[in-house]
């Protein structure tokens, strides 16, 4: 068991990897697009006279620098990516090149402008920071957000540090009554903010990455548990019926049970070969009917199949539906031994009968099995192996032939009191 958790402990991560692989691919695209976004940008707002204004010139230039990189940047983690050479260490060093290069940016609008680091919030590239936040937040992973939050701070913190800082009355001299929002209660409160912004997106990415977790293993148990569950009920673990699988219900429902006569003569004679072939025909025989007709197969049984109709949900035609397939069966055999002439024909049995009976799934995550029980099964069962006695291929109940409204179309056989039943069952066959 502990071996079994591990596995899944494992497989789980490796899912979780593969996410984060596609989060940084999705990452890396999203800052492309919002280079080449502010690139054009930058280009429809300014004209070639600009370029030979004192400052805005390198300004623009430093601004088209920074964006080709970040484009760069974007395009070489994808490329990264894309060959399949991601670590989760590099997100770290790709979040280091973008706030470098941003960095970089800001340090020479400030120096071009002759600005000192009280007035670095003024710079446009200071906006770009909280965006390099929020798309750092597509990874879903706490730890990075919180490294992109420390960083973007004390790289802002560093360049203006860098770039100096001036007193009020030069700074009244510069904006005049402005001054006082570019001092230093006015740009604390703003890193109070960045860094308030950057609190609350790790705190999205934590609660994110718990919900892609438990999405992730919820999807892989109910992934495990529908391996051992007819492919017809399984939806019920995505439609969030889960609990009403489990906890079971009664419910009228068709039963049919099927089995080939003589199997044990027919493996002793036949090639190993042979019976497997035999075998596997029969079951293919069996689901394709069960398909055609909306039956669900509960089991093979060696030989034998157990199908039930009436589930996930009841239908009023259930047992019509179940004759139908029982006659499907019979025909699709009696082809299959019209097909090679000179073999002994494969003989089968199919009994029906329609009742109330107990359906749900029993087991726990490790095994769960869909099972029908109760009266009605048993009942179904002792049909089938009624058409021995009876020289019948397809024997059904009088309550299924009834429900299904063909007593006209299917001929009575006898009344008979089955093995371990205390009251005769009405036997019917098909007609034709």
């Amino acid at each position: 068991m502990g071996e079994a958790r591990a596995g899944a402990g494992h497989e789980l991560d490796a899912l979780l990897r593969e996410a984060d692989c596609e989060a940084e691919r999705r990452v890396s695209l999203v800052r492309m697009g919002a280079a080449a976004i502010l690139f054009a940008g930058v280009f429809a707002v300014t004209s070639p006279s600009d370029y030979d204004l004192p400052g805005i010139g390198a300004q623009i230039r430093a601004a088209q620098v920074t964006l080709v990189l970040l484009f760069a940047a974007g395009l070489v983690a994808w490329l990264v990516i894309r060959a399949g050479r991601w670590r989760p260490g590099v997100t770290y060093l790709t979040i280091a090149v973008d706030v470098a290069i941003l960095s970089g940016n800001l340090a020479v609008t400030l120096d071009a402008a002759g600005l000192t680091g009280d007035f670095a919030a003024v710079a446009p590239i200071v906006g770009v920071f909280p965006a390099l936040l929020a798309a750092s937040a597509l990874r879903l992973r706490p730890a990075v957000q919180a490294f992109t939050t420390v960083l973007v701070l004390v790289a802002l913190v560093a360049v203006a540090a860098h770039a100096g800082f001036n007193g009020l009355e030069v700074r009244r001299a510069l904006v005049g009554e402005l001054a006082p929002l570019y001092g230093p209660p006015p740009n604390v409160i703003r890193l109070l903010m960045i860094a308030l912004a950057g609190g609350i997106l790790v705190l999205a990415a934590s609660r994110g990455r718990k919900l892609l977790r438990r999405a992730e293993e919820e999807g892989r148990r109910r992934a495990n548990l529908g391996r051992f569950l007819p492919n017809e009920v399984t939806p019920l673990l995505a439609d969030g019926r889960f609990d009403e699988l489990t906890a079971g219900r009664r419910s009228q429902v068709a039963l049919l049970f099927v089995d080939i006569r003589g199997s044990t003569r027919l493996e002793e004679t036949l090639p190993p070969s042979e019976v497997v072939a035999l075998i596997g025909g029969f079951r293919a025989v069996v689901s394709q009917a069960a398909r055609e007709h909306g039956g669900v197969v509960d089991k093979f049984m060696g030989d034998g199949a157990f199908l039930v109709f009436g589930v996930p949900d009841a239908h009023p035609d259930d047992s019509r539906r179940a004759l139908a397939c029982a006659v499907a069966i019979r025909d699709a055999m009696a082809g299959r031994n019209a097909g090679t002439p000179g073999r002994e024909p494969v003989r089968i049995g199919v009994g029906v009968h329609a009742g109330e009976a107990f359906v749900g799934a029993i087991g726990d995550d490790s095994r769960l099995e869909f099972t029908v029980l109760g009266d009605a099964v048993n009942l179904a069962s002792r049909i089938e192996q009624a058409t021995k006695a009876y020289g019948e291929p397809v024997l059904a109940s009088r309550e299924a032939v009834v429900r299904a409204g063909l007593l006209a179309e299917w001929r009575p056989v006898a009344c008979a009191t089955l093995p371990g039943r205390a009251v005769e069952t009405e036997l019917y066959a098909p007609g034709a």
